[in-house]
């Protein structure tokens, strides 16, 4: 998305405009990252005047895969013609926490004056960094429960945080953009995302990253590709496929979740048969002539699509909030922690780095 105008905008918060700003947005697939890139951009260039440009990068699917949004506007109408992936942004939002835990390399690039913006129920304070990490700020807000509660989008209450640290951009000029892309919705959502951009607005906490005090006590290393055009094996050997095992899906749900209701299953497996991420437990029960029970479902796993609710027969699923499922449920794992462990430590790149480290010269 390609954008080039002139104009003028009011300063915000009585700063000065800064003459170039680039914001990079981490999230999961159905978050919405990319419209609220969309939106941010269509407000900086169309309505704000400035020049800039927007574009996003997905993974091989859309929903619970890693998802980064890049903006970048110049208020000095120079052109914006770089389309490389933002390294060091001003503003970073991070769509979800887990992210960090999950993909810690979101966080590079970040510096003195970078602002977080976070999608938690935390305090800023609660926020812990590596620390070559160090933002200027942090701002938190629970997006996830405004968007369940006011039946609106993840993006439209985290645009309304944003738009406190994107004082180059008028306020009514991020909701006219909102309104303009929402435009083929009906009125009812249109307002509710706009109500959800008024909470994240007015509900956003904000506080001084203190390093002293929100360090995790080691640093975030930079990528570094272990192959290379000299070391690389023969084309066509994937050294590090995917692993189901280790994915987490938490981050895709949008404030609900399947509660597993144990005394009205009856075992048919349905739910099985269409969860597209092998979400439910089993067990045999051994008293019953070793029949498979189903024992719950590993929500580290589950990404929210509620097709088990819908194909079970005796309505032993249900839709819930995420902060209405029990602490028990919680506790079904589908696999042991010595398991995850090996799988990490018994990598294809491990394995090769080893074979090549015998092989005679």
């Amino acid at each position: 998305m390609w954008f080039f105008n002139r104009s003028n905008n009011k300063q915000k918060n009585n700063l000065p405009n800064r003459s170039l700003v680039s914001i990079r947005l981490e999230a999961i697939g159905g978050q919405g990252a990319h419209s609220a890139g969309a939106i941010i951009a269509e407000a900086a260039v169309i309505h704000a005047g400035y020049t800039g440009n927007h574009f996003s990068s997905f993974g091989s699917e859309k929903r619970g895969s890693p998802v980064k949004s890049f903006v970048r506007y110049s208020t000095e109408n120079k052109p914006v013609r770089s389309v490389s992936f933002i390294e060091r942004p001003d503003v970073l939002v991070l769509f979800h926490l887990s992210l960090i835990e999950s993909h810690p390399e979101v966080l590079l690039g970040l510096h003195e004056e970078s602002d977080l913006i976070i999608n938690t129920n935390l305090k800023p304070r609660k926020i812990l960094l590596p620390d070559n990490v160090r933002p200027k700020r942090i701002w938190t807000i629970d997006a996830t429960h405004f968007a369940s509660t006011e039946e609106c989008g993840i993006n439209a209450v985290m645009l309304g945080a944003v738009s406190w640290v994107l004082r180059e951009i008028d306020r009514d000029l991020l909701v006219k953009s909102l309104r303009n892309y929402f435009s083929h919705l009906t009125k009812e959502v249109i307002e509710s995302n706009v109500r959800g951009f008024d909470i994240g607005y007015n509900k956003v906490a904000c506080e001084s990253y203190r390093q002293d005090e929100q360090s995790l006590g080691s640093e975030l290393k930079q990528n570094e590709f272990e192959l290379g055009y000299v070391n690389a094996p023969i084309g066509g050997i994937i050294l590090n496929p995917g692993n189901s095992v280790l994915k987490d899906h938490s981050a895709s749900r949008k404030g609900f979740a399947p509660q597993f209701i144990k005394e009205l299953c009856f075992n048919c497996g349905y739910c099985d048969m269409v969860c597209p991420d092998y979400c439910f437990v089993w067990a045999v029960n051994t008293e019953k002539n070793n029949v498979p029970e189903l024992m719950g479902l590993d929500y580290q796993y589950c990404k929210g699509c509620q097709k088990c609710v819908l194909v079970c027969p005796a309505s032993a699923l249900e839709v819930v909030s995420e902060l209405d499922i029990k602490e028990e449920s919680k506790k079904v794992k589908k696999f042991s922690i010595s398991a995850r462990n090996q799988i990490i430590i018994d990598t294809p790149i491990d394995i090769y780095r080893h074979q090549k480290k015998e092989k005679p010269v």
